[in-house]
């Protein structure tokens, strides 16, 4: 009922906003362009009321072209438009009438002064890789010549203090609970399903990354860290796009292509995008566990190694369209779709040894599966402008449906010493999975005088979770259910927010507090079979997250900046987490869910020092009691990993950041997360007693090579990865390298890039902890890689139509996308 209320309202603001919109002051818009459509920015544009002639309005032209003026009253009007280089234009007969309030003109086509035709003079900028904010720090994708022909997850990896470690887990300044967000939209994904769908994005869609490690009220408060993911959408008038085609071979070969589409005039902003991507991998893991007696003497040993690949394709589509129903008002919908077919295949061998390490045994057994899965979503957004002080009002209705399904089939073979048939063995896996997500939010943002701001907002969203897994054992006659084994697991959540922030200024003093309140209501049950009864749980909790800012210019120019920040955050456990499946990956190793899971709170504390874009250093510090984490056991000779609420953590950090120009055409930059960690804690007769410490250094260098040369060499040095019961005993590298040529007058560019050119980012590991057992692996996957990528990117600006309705795109500018 409150997510039907909140669309209810919504709705209503919506009609109402439109209503007002249509009645609002008279109009005169228009666009400026040369000859050859291209737009004319900082064009004069004069308006003369000529029932009174001391009435005179003027202003420039925007980037695109566009002006606007409002507030007219009835009457007739003349316009003049001058620009240096063309000749004079000018309307004497612009009439603003009740019945025609809003005057759309034809696109004004500004001639060369002389009838001489200009030479043309092209000014470009570079976008820089790396914008530092007080807040947060901007990757532009685009500038990222060693992510060219890549994918999301590719570009997230080779962003400052985002890691990406060999499980696909994502962790940015040490925060490993990390919220993910798609255009400001939660993803409702985590782990493996999240690196799945980012990807199937080819980075040729992003426009930008936004890394944002202490996130204001506003946000949702899952996650100690934000990373927001902008997709692209031109804001140029009439009809622009680009294309990304990307290829890249390893072992195997990967190509990420995509094609971006925007049609804007005056009244709407059609936008769209289709992207492809063929993704395929492999990973080589050894591992090596011995099982000792009580008395320390080795019982057993069993020696794995195993050979992982997989193959899928994905399609990416987005299409949406803003209406620019007033001056004040846009509406928009969005409606996107993603579908991922993968096949994959794990080939293992296992050599089972006695006490004295003698030859007992030796099976062979692989694992094959087909999977499809989907995703689609329906967007509808509001913004309502106010007035011209920049008090607004957006909302937000979303629809998002994921489907997936997996059929795996996973035979084993067991042989005596020697070589005889001994046992044999035949699993079959179905796994279907249904989420719908239904959202809707509300965000009201009002300045204030003297560098002031207050927001607020409302949210509401209701997830609802259905995954199965049906076990399968092989008799010789065909497959019978393992009910034992088999699942059926439904989760609904449904989580009401609320927020306030007050952000103020002065001048050298700056203060942000803010308050958010978030109610969770939880309910799980899983479905009885003939080896399983049914059960289920309810979880209902409230809690206020604050979260606080304080900076301090250090001098009267604002270059030296000391902030200092806190907020509370809350992990909840994602939805695959949650469920009691026994997933099966080779003869000793299985993945299970936990139900009994609870979410769990952390505090950060921050303190930054910046001096312009050049230097910023982070102290941090972190504290969370009942965190949760996955704990791997022995069940025999079978190894079991599932996460339990046990771990009560206190992280150090250290984050500095330099900037610097060893020459005109070089830019280096240096970013390091330095982090000590101390976890400590039990379960199940599993001790966790940590004390480590974990580093990660990148180097960036960006080099110009001339007009239309530049390239980029990086290096990535992750250091030992320790957390939990993983203890890194092997550290890997990646030092990655691009170049770049712009051609077609600048607007297409060729780029190459190898990435880890020297093999190097192999990781090695020990699971401890775990009684009268010791656990060592490798993994080696496909890193090393060469790869050529193409864009171009075209347009025209176009006559836009003349319609009554108003609207208006320089209201759009401040809109996020």
């Amino acid at each position: 009922m409150k997510i039907k209320f909140i669309f209810l309202l919504i709705w209503l603001i919506f009609m109402a906003l439109k209503n007002d919109a249509q009645n609002s002051w008279g109009s005169v818009k228009g666009a400026i362009c040369d000859v050859q459509r291209n737009p004319l920015p900082g064009a004069t544009v004069t308006l003369n009321s000529l029932k009174d002639t001391t009435s005179k309005q003027i202003l420039a032209a925007d980037k695109n072209g566009l002006f606007r003026f409002d507030h007219l009253s009835p009457g007739f009007y003349s316009l003049r438009v001058t620009h240096i280089g063309f000749a004079g234009y000018h309307d004497d007969y612009l009439n603003i009438s009740v019945n025609n309030p809003d005057l759309t003109l034809p696109v004004i086509i500004m001639r060369p002064a002389g009838g001489d035709q200009l030479k043309e003079v092209v000014v470009t900028a570079k976008k820089p890789l790396i914008e530092q904010k007080i807040d947060r720090t901007i990757v532009n994708v685009d500038a990222m010549i060693t992510a060219a022909g890549g994918n999301a997850l590719d570009a997230l990896s080779k962003s400052p203090g985002v890691i990406v470690d060999a499980n696909d887990n994502i962790s940015l300044d040490g925060k490993s609970n990390v919220l993910v967000l798609i255009d400001d939209k939660p993803t409702y994904l985590s782990g493996q399903d999240l690196a799945t769908y980012l990807r199937s994005l080819p980075a040729g869609t992003l426009d930008k990354l936004e890394l944002i490690s202490n996130p204001p009220a506003r946000y949702d408060a899952s996650g100690g860290a934000v990373i927001n993911v902008i997709l692209k959408k031109n804001h140029a008038a009439g009809f622009n796009g680009g294309i990304n085609i990307g290829y890249n071979q390893g072992v195997y070969g990967r190509s990420n292509d995509a094609l971006n589409i925007n049609y804007r005039t005056l009244s709407f902003n059609l936008f769209s995008n289709l992207s492809y991507s063929f993704d395929q991998n492999y990973s080589k893991e050894t591992f090596s566990r011995y099982f000792y007696n009580p008395d320390g003497s080795l019982n057993s040993a069993a020696l794995q190694n195993s050979y992982y690949k997989y193959k899928a394709n994905g399609w990416s589509g987005r299409l949406g369209m803003d209406f620019f129903i007033g001056p004040k008002t846009t509406l928009g919908f969005m409606l996107t779709g993603n579908t991922r077919p993968k096949t994959d295949l794990l080939n293992y061998a296992n050599s089972q040894f006695n006490g004295i390490m003698q030859l007992d045994s030796v099976g062979r057994g692989l694992t094959s599966g087909k999977y499809q899965a989907q995703n689609e979503g329906l967007n509808l957004n509001m913004l309502h402008k106010f007035d011209g002080s920049g008090t607004q009002l957006t909302a937000d209705l979303d629809y998002v449906h994921f489907y997936s399904y997996g059929d795996q089939s996973s035979p084993i073979d067991v042989y005596f010493a020697d070589g005889s048939p001994s046992t044999g063995q035949q699993y079959r896996f179905l796994l279907p999975s249904d989420i719908n997500i239904y959202s809707g939010k509300a965000d009201f943002g009002h300045p204030f005088a003297g560098k002031g701001e207050f927001d607020a907002g409302i949210k509401s969203s209701y997830v609802t979770t259905d995954n199965q897994l049906d076990w399968f054992t092989g008799d010789g006659a065909g497959f019978v259910p393992y009910y034992s084994k088999s699942n059926h697991f439904r989760y609904a959540e449904n989580i009401n927010a609320a927020y306030v922030n007050l952000k103020k200024e002065w001048r050298r003093w700056g203060v942000q507090a803010g308050l958010r309140v978030e109610n969770t209501n939880a309910a799980g049950r899983q479905f009885s079979n003939p080896a399983i009864p049914d059960s289920s749980f309810t979880k209902n909790y409230t809690h206020v997250f604050p979260s606080a800012y304080l900076s301090y210019k250090l001098d009267t120019m604002g270059n030296n900046t000391l902030v200092l920040s806190y907020n509370e955050r809350i992990r909840r456990p994602g939805y695959q987490q949650l469920n009691p499946f026994l997933f099966y990956h080779d003869q000793y190793t299985y993945t299970s869910g936990n139900p009994n899971l609870v979410p769990y709170f952390n505090q950060y504390f921050e303190l930054k020092y910046s001096y312009k874009q050049y230097i910023g250093i982070t102290a941090g510090y972190n504290t969370g009691n009942n965190e949760s984490q996955s704990l791997t056991q022995a069940s025999g000779d079978v190894l079991i990993t599932r996460p339990y609420n046990f771990i009560n953590n206190r992280t150090y950090a250290l984050i500095p950041y330099f900037s610097f120009d060893p020459a005109r055409w070089w830019t280096s930059r240096i970013n390091a997360v330095l982090l000590y960690i101390l976890n400590n804690g039990s379960a199940d007769g599993v001790v966790i007693n940590q004390k480590t410490n974990v580093h990660e250094i990148e180097i960036s260098n960006e080099l110009q090579l001339g007009h239309d040369w530049s390239a980029e060499v990086d290096g990535f040095f992750p250091g030992k990865q320790t957390f939990g019961q993983s203890q890194g005993d092997k550290a890997g590298y990646n030092i990655s390298g691009g170049l770049r040529k712009s051609i077609l007058n600048g607007q297409g560019s060729i780029s190459m890039n190898v990435n880890d050119i020297f093999n190097s980012l192999n990781f090695g590991s020990q699971t401890i902890g775990i009684n009268q057992l010791s656990a060592f692996s490798t993994r080696q996957t496909d890193t090393r890689r060469i790869g050529a990528a193409f864009t171009y990117r075209f347009g025209k600006a176009v006559n836009a139509r003349k319609r009554n309705t108003s609207g208006s795109a320089e209201d759009e500018k401040g809109r996020m996308d």
